[in-house]
């Protein structure tokens, strides 16, 4: 195998994304941390601490008989999260102070690939015909559009920036009451309830040429209410690129202020992390 990585922050203080290698067990992953809307400037951000905590969760696996899924050290990890929320003194059933984050990995098997996902980390799988398969659901997207769509309508009006922002995290402050409903998405939060909703399974590896595990700062740019740049369009690009150089593309382009109201972007540039895998 040939693995490729990165983890790049973007325009926050903290980068909240983290990766998971773990190469004794063949488990790969990426987490994107959501920052707690109850997070103190110049601390360790909520989606900070939830990305560490459960990447060392996967990190210290070393179990040689392989008893366990991803699906239990999912919730394994999520469990860890609550602890050590409520050793900090964080109200762990308040949604809106709990740290969060969402994770796509792999453990890679000698003819299937288990997988386990929630939030909007995304698994794509690359078929030596050309077959891009999108492995994971994006979870989150139906909230991030109806924001997208709310920050166009703000900006049509003439309302400054900074109001515009302050509306829409409205919209996200409420859109966090529904993690781990049926109405909302799964995230790991602390939260018993994930259980419910971790997306688990397994692929098999004929005829397969590589596996790409990312987290949403690496999409592409979109308008709101425009067709979304499909996850083929950026696979492309990152066969053209390389993975790094497809990162540096997409971050020039966030950062040229020629493509500023181009696109709709919450924040200028989000977290970037990704684990491509080839297979020989």
């Amino acid at each position: 195998m040939k693995i490729e990585h990165l983890s790049i922050q973007g325009c926050n203080e903290w980068n909240e994304d983290a990766l998971i290698l773990n190469e004794s067990q063949r488990i790969y992953g990426v987490l994107d941390g959501a920052t707690s809307l109850a997070s103190v400037e110049g601390e360790e951000t909520g989606g900070y601490l939830a990305s560490q905590t459960a990447k060392k969760v996967f990190e210290s696996i070393d179990r040689k008989d392989g008893s366990f899924s991803l699906r239990s050290i999912v919730l394994e990890a999520n469990q860890r999260i609550r602890t050590e929320m409520l050793e900090r003194g964080v109200d762990a059933d308040d949604n809106q102070a709990v740290w969060a984050a969402g994770i796509a990995v792999i453990r890679i098997g000698e003819h299937q690939i288990e997988y386990a996902q929630t939030g909007d980390c995304m698994l794509i799988a690359v078929y030596k015909d050309g077959t891009v398969r999108i492995v994971t659901h994006d979870q989150v997207d139906h909230f991030d559009e109806k924001s997208r769509l709310l920050w166009e309508r703000y900006a049509s009006e003439g309302l400054p920036p900074k109001e515009i922002r302050a509306r829409v995290f409205e919209v996200i402050k409420t859109n966090r009451l529904k993690t781990n409903t049926s109405e909302g998405y799964a995230i790991l939060n602390g939260d018993p309830a994930l259980e419910r909703y971790v997306e688990h399974g397994m692929i098999n590896r004929i005829q397969l040429e590589s596996v790409l595990l990312i987290t949403d700062g690496l999409f592409l740019p979109r308008k709101a209410g425009d067709s979304a740049p499909t996850m083929s369009d950026m696979v492309a690009l990152i066969d053209e690129k390389g993975l790094s150089g497809y990162a540096e593309w997409l971050i020039a382009n966030e950062y040229d202020e020629s493509q500023q109201g181009k696109y709709t972007r919450l924040k200028v540039a989000d977290d970037k992390t990704a684990i491509r895998i080839h297979f020989d």
